[in-house]
């Protein structure tokens, strides 16, 4: 109802003011004979001061008088715009301008304006066209005119280039009850969702009565999957959700151990609502105690909501109506710094919000694919569903990119999410089956709005049994970018997770980082994955302590066949290996090498050596002095597991380090 609305700014005055400026008659012209002067004063005066049931009796009395009364036709009009019946007004208008076009040269504007309103495009083009042509014109409109054809075109050229969209509900979370808010957690193992039902009154008011409620529910997967799980059925969550206050529409980061939500609650003096965002924390099996994100995230008396966190929790999106921003609600964004503590948000700039209002952002697990809906940036009319790309290496963004039709229409399209192997959307609307109200909705994404592949990190710290000081810290580094990242331990069992984009896969390498501990990193090396699976990459780091005469492996080191080349991620374990000797000047190791017991022991003796050396020699080019390292092979003379099976076979050939001192 954009145009409608601002149409009733230009027809009857509103501007926000208390009593609408009142309506003047056109200038009658041709032959039309008015036959009923009287009549039509009367329906004037009664619009004027917004008598509308009897205006409707003079106005209609006049047209059966004459039924081309010019001055009636016009009122008629403006009548029905005020009762919202805007095909009447359509009608009277075009009416009267063809008996009299000169009667309010506006007309053709005002005509455009309901045309587009309700989806002829073409007759709209054609009147706001002959608007634009008049000489006699009021060039006031004329902004608005020119912004409206090029919204026709905009609509014209979706409704010619029709995206593919098949919408399917989810399964055993919608019923008869509204249900919205929706959000699959990166692995794609719960999804939560708020749904409003009725329920028997047990604390407040006569016992027995029906009220409303709002539930922060989370309905489990059933099965893995990459796009959209199939679902068990969604039940409410228990404390500390659901205490009081209307709450839901979380985010969560790839471990599922951070999840961010909006609480809002209101002014019982004024009536008015705020919301603010809150976080929780998942460990030993439950959700910690609800925490308010830092003043400065949220704002006093305005609306913060919307959180999107990012898959490793380190920057958060969200929608705020604070002052300083470029509209109404604007799309805002804050970095969490390697303490732990929030950075001051920022806007997101003109790029992304217009002078109007952005909502619903959604960062997708590869952390530069952007999600929001907007009624500012060109599309079908209210609330689109747009896409945008943070440009690589800058602060800026690429141009916002429509979803397009019908995917978007001219009615309000928000809250759009999608799944982390970017195949799949979902969002909760009540256009698809308006009986059931709202529900949770999803289909398949088109190639061109699909995200960037990303993959999945899932890993584990062990620790050894020693006494220690050490607080180990597990960094995700990019050798490309030199940006580094402290992932979270879960300190219930060591796991950690991170999502990492897959065509970075040859500069990532995932690091342990503690004083007295011996050396343990692993490059993600993906693996063939199943149909309709996430990319998922399993990986282990051992905190174990230093000691003269150990030997500790230098895992993932992976050499060519027969050959001691090693590939792009193997050097980059081997650089950081270096980093860790040049952290510890004192040490000196020795590099040596394994095989299994396939072919001749002699060939696999030099091969080992080949291998030794080769490692040994990579690592002196990155500064370590010679002195500190030494080499030597031992073929297949030291294996550690049975040579009789595979699994067996490729714990044997391996590269490891002795300490030779401390």
């Amino acid at each position: 109802m954009r145009h409608i609305l601002s149409l009733a700014f230009i027809l009857i005055g509103l501007e926000l003011q208390a009593q609408p400026v009142k309506v003047i008659l056109g200038t009658y012209c041709g032959d039309d004979h008015k036959s009923s002067t009287r009549e039509i004063e009367k329906g004037l005066r009664a619009i004027n001061i917004g008598d509308y049931p009897n205006a409707q009796v003079y106005i209609g009395a006049a047209l059966r008088q004459n039924e081309n009364d010019q001055h009636a036709l016009y009122l008629r009009g403006e009548l029905s715009i005020r009762i919202g019946r805007i095909q009447i007004a359509e009608a009277s208008w075009k009416q009267l301008v063809q008996r009299c076009p000169g009667y309010k040269p506006e007309l053709l504007f005002m005509i455009g304006t309901l045309a587009l309103e309700g989806g002829s495009l073409e007759e709209a083009e054609q009147y706001l066209k002959q608007w634009l042509a008049r000489e006699d014109r009021e060039y006031a409109y004329d902004k608005e005119a020119e912004a409206m054809l090029a919204e026709i075109n905009i609509k014209q050229s979706f409704f010619n280039s029709p995206v593919p969209y098949d919408p399917k509900p989810a399964r055993n979370v919608n019923t008869r009850w509204d249900e919205y808010l929706a959000a699959l957690t990166p692995d794609g193992s719960a999804f939560y969702f708020t749904r409003r039902s009725q329920k028997r009154n047990k604390y407040d008011g006569p016992a027995g009565t029906l009220r409303q409620v709002e539930e922060f529910s989370m309905a489990r997967a059933l099965t893995a999957s990459g796009g959209f799980p199939k679902l068990e059925e969604g039940r409410a969550l228990e404390y500390p959700f659901n205490a009081q206050y209307n709450e839901g529409g979380p985010s969560m980061t790839a471990d599922n151990t951070f999840m961010a939500f909006t609480i809002c609650e209101g002014d019982e003096r004024t009536g008015e609502q705020f919301c603010d965002l809150y976080y929780t924390t998942f460990t030993y099996g439950v959700w910690n105690g609800i925490r308010k994100f830092p003043e400065g995230i949220n704002t006093d008396k305005h609306w913060e909501s919307q959180p999107s966190i990012s898959p490793n929790g380190d920057v958060l999106y969200f929608t705020s109506d604070r002052p300083g921003g470029f509209g109404g609600l604007d799309i805002y964004r804050a970095y969490r710094s390697s303490d732990g503590e929030w950075d001051a948000p920022e806007n997101l700039g003109p790029t992304v919000n217009t002078r109007k209002n952005e909502k619903s952002p959604f960062i997708h697990s590869d952390s530069e694919s952007l999600y929001f809906a907007s009624d500012g940036h060109p599309g079908m009319g209210g609330y689109d569903l747009f896409k945008i790309k943070v440009v690589s290496g800058s602060a800026g963004w690429e141009k916002p990119q429509n979803l397009g039709y019908p995917i978007n229409t001219e009615k309000d399209e928000i809250g759009l999410m999608v799944t982390m192997d970017g195949q799949q959307a979902y969002f909760a609307t009540n256009k698809i089956n308006s009986a059931n109200g709202w529900d949770i909705y999803y289909f398949d994404l088109y190639e061109a709005v699909q995200p960037e592949e990303v993959v999945l990190v899932k890993g584990q710290l062990k620790t050894a049994d020693f006494v220690t000081d050490d607080e180990p810290k597990v960094v995700l580094k990019n050798s490309k970018t030199s940006q580094e990242t402290n992932l979270n331990i879960n300190e219930e069992n060591g796991s950690f997770s991170a999502v990492v984009m897959k065509k970075e896969l040859n500069d990532i390498i995932i690091t342990l980082e503690a004083k007295k501990a011996s050396f343990s990193a692993a490059p993600v090396r993906l693996m063939p994955k199943l149909e309709n699976q996430i990319n998922v990459v399993e990986l282990e780091l051992i905190h174990d302590e230093l000691a003269a005469g150990e030997s500790y492996p230098i895992p993932h080191i992976l050499f060519q066949t027969a050959s001691d080349r090693f590939d792009t991620q193997s050097e980059l374990l081997i650089a950081e290996f270096s980093e860790f000797l040049a952290a510890t000047p004192s040490l000196r190791v020795e590099i040596q090498g394994h095989t299994d017991n396939i072919g001749d022991a002699g060939a696999n003796l030099a091969l080992s050596q080949r291998r030794a050396r080769r490692v040994a020699e990579t690592i002196k080019s990155y500064g370590i002095d010679a002195v500190r390292i030494s080499s030597r092979g031992y073929g297949e003379s030291k294996p550690v597991a049975s040579n009789e099976t595979e699994v067996g076979r490729a714990q044997n050939r391996r590269t490891v380090f002795v300490v030779k001192s401390l």
